[in-house]
């Protein structure tokens, strides 16, 4: 009797500690104990995953999925390696293919056919990398951020436990895990090439086991378009070639003049002629207005820093992405701007006036020493506005409109 009732004891104590230990990991059941940690849930989605040790074995994955979406069958090809490096291809029937690669902050797109290659920004990365959904359930502590626990969450008809995290451009983002499998079962997320609040929805529908571990193999992404089918049908890992990752001299060439670029809209809200000149070619020519200028290195600086000096500057920002071409042989570039600028100046009365006008300018480059140099430019703007400064006598707008036909 007396080895019954400890038994009996020994019982109660196990079932009280495993339905702790439930609630640790999960919250939601009927028992009260503090919330569970977010990196318990993640520890126990690598478990269930095949376990850390395992997962860190998995240096790369490679993937290839047969697909249908809203606007027909396609092919998706994902080569993910650790240390944010990705090589992404989708090709759609009739051949219309699309490939974007990775490597750490650069990213960037190839034209097959051409072989030219376009500098991606970093929400072209993040949507090209939100189909790397193999590699994201083992990396989620590299992916996101400022984990914390929602509660628990009916998602893609499954009981969930529902985590709030941040992504690398800042956006709130939801995990779900399964409850019943502690598995990733999906992800919301804001769609950040929307401005209209959408959102892209993934779920994992089935995990497949390869070698030692599970990896995502059937997957559902929507958004605002519809539906998108993924069966990825051949999963290798550690077979992907490094090599493919390496970034081309026109890429490298393109990350630089972006470089240059943010410099000049530095220079401009500092106030700094001499960092704006700094990228000029002693032999700098301007064509403005009708007119081709040669200007002296010493005398541009001074021209611009009296034009910094009369206005503030509110927007000096890009209103679509700058257009750059580097020639094959990364010695020569050009870039294509168009800038909304909008600054606050006096005019001859002492008050305070806002204008905005809109420039769109062509900037040619040749790499010297390792360096590149501003060759040329070529500029224009809107007309109505300048002829507006024209009409009022303004002084100070007539010396913006000299800057900009003489720098």
């Amino acid at each position: 009797m007396k080895n019954r009732a400890i038994q009996s004891r020994i019982k109660k104590l196990v079932c009280r500690f495993s339905l702790l230990l439930a609630v640790a990991i999960f919250p939601g059941s009927s028992v009260s104990a503090q919330s569970p940690a977010p990196e318990d849930i993640i520890a126990a989605s690598i478990k269930a995953i095949g376990g850390q040790a395992s997962v860190n074995r998995i240096r790369s994955i490679y993937a290839f999925a047969s697909c249908r979406g809203p606007r027909g069958a396609y092919t998706t090809e994902i080569q993910s390696a650790r240390g944010n490096r990705l090589m992404f291809k989708q090709v759609r029937v009739g051949g219309n293919t699309f490939i974007g690669y990775v490597n750490g902050e650069t990213a960037w797109t190839v034209d097959s056919r051409k072989q030219e290659f376009s500098l991606l920004d970093k929400t072209g990365a993040w949507m090209i990398r939100g189909h790397e959904f193999q590699m994201i359930p083992l990396a989620l502590g590299e992916r996101y951020k400022n984990f914390s626990v929602e509660g628990k969450e009916n998602f893609a008809g499954a009981s969930c436990i529902k985590i709030r995290a941040v992504d690398e451009l800042n956006l709130t983002t939801y995990l779900f895990f399964n409850w019943q499998t502690k598995l990733l079962a999906g992800v919301i997320s804001p769609n950040p090439a929307s401005d209209k609040g959408e959102v892209i929805t993934v779920v994992y529908k089935e995990w497949r086991t390869v070698g030692k571990v599970k990896i995502p193999g059937k997957v559902r992404a929507t958004d605002s378009t519809g539906d998108f089918l993924l069966d990825f049908h051949t999963i290798r890992l550690n077979t992907v070639d490094n090599k493919i990752f390496a970034i081309p001299a026109t890429v490298t060439a393109q990350v630089e003049l972006m470089q240059m670029h943010e410099q000049a809209r530095k220079a401009h809200f500092g106030k700094d002629a001499k960092l704006m000149v700094s990228m000029f070619a002693d032999d700098h020519i301007n064509i403005s207005a009708g007119k081709i200028n040669r200007p002296i290195r010493e005398d541009i600086i001074k021209r611009i820093q009296g034009y910094f000096d009369q206005v503030e500057f509110i927007e000096w920002d890009d209103m679509e992405p700058p257009i750059i071409r580097v020639a094959k042989d990364a010695s020569m570039a050009y870039k294509i701007v168009k800038k909304r600028v909008r600054l606050k100046t006096q005019n001859e009365q002492g008050q305070t006036v806002e204008e905005t006008t809109i420039f769109a300018w062509m900037e040619t480059y040749e790499k010297a020493n390792g360096k590149w140099i501003l060759k040329a430019v070529a500029s224009t703007n809107e007309p109505p506005s300048f002829e507006l400064f024209k009409a009022n006598r303004d002084p100070a707008m007539e010396a913006i409109q000299s800057y900009q036909e003489n720098q």
